[in-house]
């Protein structure tokens, strides 16, 4: 399992309403965020990693690296999750990548090589055509993917874009990494994550907006739950008075 995928797990998960003043306290003062931010760069890009990751990026797609281009981005920024999306994608180009450094590559089912999907120890993220049908979606959902990337929207956030895109989580079974602007509204935010949306991709030159991004984010109330919806710690009931017997005691005399 990669590193993006490991993420992901953590930031989908709902935590618990914390109970009491000093839980929701702590709860607050280490929020783990409910969507990614994911930069996209290009391979000779390697400077502005170490940007991406002081704004709050959980992870970078570097276009077209090569092995020695992720090695550079490992030393700019170590510890970052690094994801590339390579020119070639024979399975010994994905191996070459892994060795370098890679987590996860992405790639476009039309033109990668199908051998490139044995390769272990490394994530794969599928690129989806906004005319995938049904039948295709869910052979997809065989590929044990990391994510899916469905086409950049070309409009405004419709209800018909969003039940694309739910289409597209609940058919293919994987997770959604979403183009985003890095000024987005905080509804297009949450209604994207709430319709299975694991992560947003932010071009280079939003880098500045992507502290922005991430306070949306910070924001947003905790999945699957309404804004105005209350959560109260649970109180049992209480038991019926114990009876006491010795007040019921009776001269049978």
């Amino acid at each position: 399992m990669s590193k993006l995928s490991d993420a992901i797990r953590r930031a989908g998960r709902t935590a618990p309403a914390p109970l009491g003043f000093a839980a929701r306290a702590a709860s607050t003062a280490a929020v783990s965020p409910t969507v990614l931010c994911i930069v996209r760069l290009n391979a000779n890009d390697a400077n502005k990693a170490e940007e991406a990751v002081k704004k709050g990026a959980d992870a970078v797609i570097i276009e077209g690296a090569d092995a020695g281009k992720v090695k550079d981005f490992a030393k700019k920024a170590p510890g970052l999750i690094l994801g590339v999306r390579p020119h070639k994608t024979e399975r010994e180009q994905i191996t070459s990548l892994r060795e370098a450094g890679a987590d996860f590559v992405v790639l476009d089912a039309e033109s990668a090589m199908a051998d490139a999907l044995l390769e272990e120890n490394i994530g794969f993220i599928l690129l989806i055509r906004s005319d995938a049908d049904d039948t295709r979606l869910r052979l997809m959902s065989d590929l044990n993917l990391d994510a899916l990337v469905p086409p950049p929207p070309d409009g405004s956030l419709t209800i018909e874009r969003l039940l694309e895109l739910r289409r597209f989580s609940a058919l293919g079974r994987a997770p959604l990494l979403v183009e985003i602007s890095g000024d987005a509204e905080a509804s297009s935010v949450q209604v994207l994550r709430e319709s299975g949306v694991a992560g947003f991709i932010i071009e280079a030159s939003s880098l500045g907006k992507l502290e922005k991004l991430r306070a949306a984010i910070a924001a947003l109330p905790a999945r699957g739950r309404k804004p105005d919806e209350r959560r109260e710690a649970m109180i049992p009931a209480p038991s019926m008075a114990g009876h006491d017997h010795d007040d019921d005691d009776f001269d049978d005399d």
